[in-house]
């Protein structure tokens, strides 16, 4: 199978003469070799595309590509104590949220480094709650 790429190199294609430069989209295929700009030349070298979205594709162990996993939830009563703890973090992560924001206001808040700085500070405010509470 060939793919729509970016080229590495300048070139021209041998069947058609098209020329192309680095950064220009080229279809290109190994096995059999095609290779030019143009999508119907390519095609009549023994080129095919065949395009897939992420979600289409294979599981592969890529940090480009997450297989989707499912994730059976039991049925069970939550305990008075458990639905409490679980409302302190998520006040603790909101809190964390409104901190890094204020910290760090030029950084996108979809990035991942944000991500990682405000579960840094979720821990660093998991534990000051929980030395607060220690000492009691």
């Amino acid at each position: 199978m060939g793919t729509k790429m970016k080229a590495k190199f300048d070139g021209m294609c041998k069947n058609c003469g098209e020329e192309w430069h680095v950064g220009n989209e080229i279809f290109y295929q190994k096995d059999p070799k095609a290779i030019c700009a143009d999508q119907e030349c390519f095609k009549s070298q023994g080129g095919s595309l065949e395009f897939r979205s992420n979600y289409n594709r294979p599981a592969q162990q890529t940090s480009f590509y997450r297989e989707k996993i499912k994730f059976n939830l039991p049925h069970v009563d939550v305990p008075e104590g458990v639905t409490q703890s679980a409302e302190t973090l998520v006040a603790v992560i909101t809190k964390a949220d409104q901190l890094a924001r204020m910290f760090y206001p030029e950084l996108d808040s979809e990035s991942q480094v944000f991500g990682q700085i405000r579960s840094k500070l979720v821990d660093q405010l998991l534990v000051v709650i929980f030395n607060e509470y220690k000492s009691r």
